[in-house]
């Protein structure tokens, strides 16, 4: 449609049609520099999580609202998804919902961020967690040394999902989140299914602390076939101080899951079951408009039920940086990040007939916007 009957057509919509409607977004890009064991070093520009959304509410009476909200994913170093490192892009790839709400809380449709996703505390930073390294056998791995994307790997957003977030009582909330997968239909090559996940969150705070519990279960993990698995699960608990300037944040996370392809070639035996435990630590202090801020994470060495403990299977990364405040909606920060992966991970490197531990290393500058 033309740009000028767009225009038109807005202007003659009644102003009380279009007085609850909110336009937000972030636009945040960066300077980076990768490198990686045995690869090249690479200048790149990213995107670093920007977006656009609308979102409204309707007063229905007796307290009662509508609600909804469209979000969608943008590209400010202009890949509009479609280069290596772009992701699948489109209207409403964030949280889009419509819902209701009023003194029961809220309930929402549509694809919504599962618990994990609302725990940003101990994950402060700027990044791209879809930055590509290219070692020298041409091997390329997505991961951001400059942020704690490892970590918060299952923070994610679903689809098919059905939300209810609990009033703030004394401090406490709950929320709990069912996602379908809405695929129950045989193929010609077994039973697949996509997977129903469940979430639960339940959160306290005040005005310094705070702490935040999260369960998901995965039902049917990886869209295998419904021969009988058990489900996936991880549990997640973050706390906060935040007072006098300082920030402090604590992660730890547990979560247990299943390797078809580690001993067998097909799927009628039992799989093998993997556990992994990581933690991460943020501190940032803030004085004036700069805010210095580090992080730590470590994963553990998995254990699994078969061999037990699978060594070299874990990681350790640091990160540090600052940000410079300058404005309430605009800022500018810096961060380095250095993240090693033992040989017995997904991240290791292949050198000759040996896997070998991999070191990545990300240092970036952003500018940052919201409105």
């Amino acid at each position: 449609m033309n740009k000028k009957l767009i225009a038109v057509a807005l202007a003659a919509l009644p102003v009380a049609a279009m007085a609850d409607v909110t336009l937000y977004g972030t636009l945040n890009a960066g300077f980076q520099n990768s490198k990686v064991t045995n690869g090249v070093s690479q200048n790149q520009v990213e995107d670093y999580t920007s977006f656009i959304g609308f979102k409204g509410k309707e007063d229905l009476g007796n307290g009662l609202k509508a609600i909804w909200q469209v979000e969608t994913r943008i590209h400010a170093d202009g890949t509009n998804g479609n280069s290596a490192n772009g992701s699948n892009d489109g209207l409403g790839t964030r949280d889009t919902f419509v819902g209701l709400e009023g003194s029961f809380g809220k309930v929402r449709l549509g694809k919504l961020s599962n618990q994990l996703n609302d725990l940003s505390l101990v994950d402060p930073w700027a990044y791209n967690s879809s930055t590509r390294f290219v070692n020298d056998t041409g091997s390329v791995k997505n991961i951001a040394a400059n942020g704690l994307g490892v970590f918060t790997s299952n923070a994610t957003r679903m689809a098919n999902a059905v939300r209810y977030d609990s009033p703030t009582i004394a401090g406490f909330d709950g929320s709990l989140l069912y996602a379908f997968g809405e695929n129950k239909a045989k193929d010609v090559s077994g039973t697949h299914k996509s997977s129903d996940i469940l979430g639960l969150g339940l959160n306290w705070s005040n005005d310094v602390f705070g702490i935040h519990y999260v369960y998901q279960k995965e039902m049917n993990p990886g869209s295998q076939p419904d021969d009988g698995r058990k489900s996936t699960a991880t549990h997640h608990i973050e706390g906060s101080y935040n007072a006098n300037n300082l920030f402090v944040a604590l992660g730890y996370q547990k979560a247990t899951g299943y390797d078809w392809n580690a001993e067998f070639s097909n799927w009628v035996v039992a799989p093998t079951q993997r556990v992994s435990k990581q933690a991460a630590l943020t501190v940032a202090y803030t004085i004036g408009a700069i805010t210095p801020r580090i992080s730590y994470a470590k994963g553990w060495d998995q254990h699994d039920n078969k061999v037990g403990k699978l060594e070299n299977s874990g990681y350790r990364q640091y990160i540090v940086g600052a940000d410079y405040a300058l404005s309430k909606r605009t800022s500018t920060g810096i961060s380095y990040g250095n993240a090693k992966f033992g040989k017995g991970t997904t991240y290791a490197t292949l050198s000759g007939n040996e896997w070998t531990e991999t070191t990545f290393k990300t240092l970036g500058v952003h500018l940052t916007h919201s409105f």
